[in-house]
C-alpha cells in the first residue's frame, strides 16, 4: 500500500512536471510568435516606407523631365516669337523715333 501511495506522489510530481513544462513551453512559443509577428510588422513598414520614398523619386524625375520638355518648349516657342516679330518691332521703334523727332525736332 505504502508502495501504490509512492507511485501515486511520483505520478502526480509527474504530471504537475509536465504541466509546468507544457505551460513554460507554451508561453516560449507565444514570446517567440509575438516577436516573429513584431518583426514582421516592422518589416512591412521599412518595406512600405522605401516604396513610398521610391515612389516619390520617379515622381519627382518624372515631374522634372516634364518640367524640362515644357521649359524648351516654351523657349523654342519664345525665339520663333521674337524672331518672327524682331523686325516689326524694329520697323515700329524706328517709326516711334522718326515721328518724335518730327514732333519735337532733332535735339
Amino acid at each position: 500500500m505504502a508502495d501504490l501511495i509512492e507511485e501515486i506522489k511520483a505520478a502526480e510530481e509527474k504530471s504537475a512536471k509536465s504541466v509546468q513544462d507544457a505551460k513554460a513551453n507554451g508561453i516560449k512559443k507565444l514570446n517567440k510568435a509575438v516577436a516573429d509577428a513584431e518583426n514582421t510588422v516592422k518589416e512591412a513598414k521599412q518595406s512600405a516606407a522605401k516604396q513610398f520614398r521610391e515612389k516619390i523619386q520617379m515622381a519627382e524625375r518624372t515631374a522634372e523631365a516634364k518640367a524640362r520638355s515644357i521649359i524648351s518648349e516654351r523657349e523654342t516657342a519664345a525665339k520663333a516669337f521674337y524672331a518672327k516679330h524682331r523686325e516689326k518691332v524694329s520697323n515700329v521703334a524706328a517709326w516711334i523715333t522718326e515721328e518724335v523727332m518730327v514732333k519735337y525736332g532733332r535735339s
